[in-house]
């Protein structure tokens, strides 16, 4: 099975509706099997433990299932919009494809199509006195089934939508796709030399962003090709079609360039999944609307900048450990790809920070002190970067209409960092530009 078809089929089990059909599925199943088995249990063994009272629970059931399925479907909803009003809509793709919630209501809905099946096959007297039995039994463990998942639900709703919950969500998923990244720095593919280039390039055949690579498609490509494959983007990377998503020096027929193409998915959106530095991005938009003047809630953006030191903590100390397996990681032999630029995992998520919170002093200091605890961990990818953070913290604030003694508390802070310390009013620092919406997403600020 190809990666690309993986990675489909990853995708499909992490919508709600595979789900819901899946229960539905069993029900039926159950149903079904009911009126098989049915004929194979004794006839005194039917009678004697059969229930009269199948009909009434499974009316219980089918009623009381559409009501509980109808309630969490609209709490589904409004914890969707809630983390979009509270947080921003990039995370609520996570607590769409939460299992816990899909798990829920596809139960529910599971439970309500086998009651209303079982009651239909019960008026129509499909099951004997063994097939009753049978039914009743099914019934029996659905309804401890239905219990466990409520009494799981309930207690989930405590925290589902809620701002802490959505920070912990998105720091969870990009050590997730930070730990994959790190096991596969370059894809699974060979370390891209400066400046490789070859004299046949395949541009991207639609508009969007680079969602996932299937490098065992470019390394058969590229060994039918008897190449060498240069890949130039990285999952994440917006693409137009004036974009090289790839290149060699063998001539390329239509199909190959067809095939090239076809290994990278390209869709509207980005997504957690191979793309660090999306979660990184992420953080950075929870912290900047917190930091809006409709919203005010500097905690929300502490809470993102502590959220953010444990995630690049963990991208050094992982990459630190899995540094001797790297040679080891090269699966596809043929094909080349550009490492991940680890500045931009700051930029992503510092560098809004910097912009929406310099007014606030409390917030500032933090951001220097987070600074000062990534320099001390003395990474050659992020020392340049976090003193030019630094340095634009303490431009912005200046600007921010702080005090003396304000500015004097940020400058002790960033001293950590080994910024300087005096920045006049009219100074520009050099290089903290920064375009949140496309730069981040490109595949060559990677």
């Amino acid at each position: 099975m190809s990666e690309k078809l993986r990675y489909q089929l990853l995708r499909l089990t992490r919508k709600t509706w595979s789900r819901c059909a899946l229960f539905s599925l069993f029900a039926l199943m159950a149903v079904a099997s009911s009126a098989l088995i049915g004929p194979y249990i004794p006839e005194n063994v039917a009678i004697k433990l059969g229930s009269d009272s199948i009909g009434s629970l499974l009316g219980i059931l089918a009623s009381s299932m559409l009501t509980v399925a109808i309630f969490s479907a609209s709490t589904m909803v409004g914890s969707f919009g809630a983390v979009s009003n509270s947080a921003t809509p990039r995370a609520s793709q996570l607590l769409i494809e939460d299992s816990t919630v899909q798990n829920t209501l596809a139960a529910f809905v599971g439970t309500f199509l086998y009651s209303v099946i079982a009651l239909v096959g019960l008026h129509a007297h499909l099951y004997g006195d063994g097939g009753r039995l049978v039914l009743f039994g099914f019934t029996l463990v659905i309804l401890v089934l239905v219990v466990v998942v409520l009494l799981r639900w309930i207690d989930y709703l405590s925290v589902l939508g809620r701002l802490g919950e959505t920070i912990r969500r998105v720091e969870a998923a990009t050590m997730a796709a930070m730990a994959q990244r790190l096991q596969k720095p370059f894809l699974g593919g060979q370390r891209q030399p400066p400046g490789a280039q070859g004299r046949h390039a395949v541009r991207a055949p639609a508009t969007g962003f680079v969602q996932h690579i299937s490098m065992d498609i470019l390394q058969a490509r590229a060994e039918a090709l008897g190449t060498t494959l240069h890949l130039h983007v990285l999952p994440g990377a917006f693409v137009e079609p004036s974009v090289v998503l790839a290149s060699c020096d063998a001539d390329l027929a239509v199909n190959d360039q067809q095939a090239i193409a076809d290994a990278v998915l390209i869709g509207a959106g980005r997504s957690f999944d191979h793309d660090p530095r999306f979660g990184m991005v992420v953080m950075g938009e929870i912290a900047a609307r917190a930091m809006s003047a409709s919203v005010n809630d500097p905690g929300t953006a502490l809470d993102v900048i502590a959220a953010a030191v444990r995630t690049l903590i963990f991208w050094v100390d992982t990459g630190r450990q899995t540094a001797a397996q790297h040679d080891a990681a090269v699966e596809f032999d043929r094909v080349t790809a550009p490492g991940l630029r680890e500045a931009g995992l700051l930029e992503d998520v510092w560098t809004p920070l910097v912009r929406y919170g310099a007014p606030a002093v409390e917030v500032g200091i933090a951001l220097q002190r987070a600074l000062a605890s990534l320099r001390r961990l003395d990474h050659p990818g992020f020392n340049a970067e976090v003193e030019e953070l630094s340095r634009y913290a303490l431009e912005k604030a200046s600007h921010s209409n702080l005090i003396d003694r304000e500015m004097a508390m940020l400058r002790r802070e960033s001293a950590a960092c080994g910024s300087s310390n005096s920045i006049s009013n009219g100074s520009h620092a050099e290089g903290t530009g920064y375009n949140h919406q496309h730069a981040a997403a490109n595949a060559s600020s990677q």
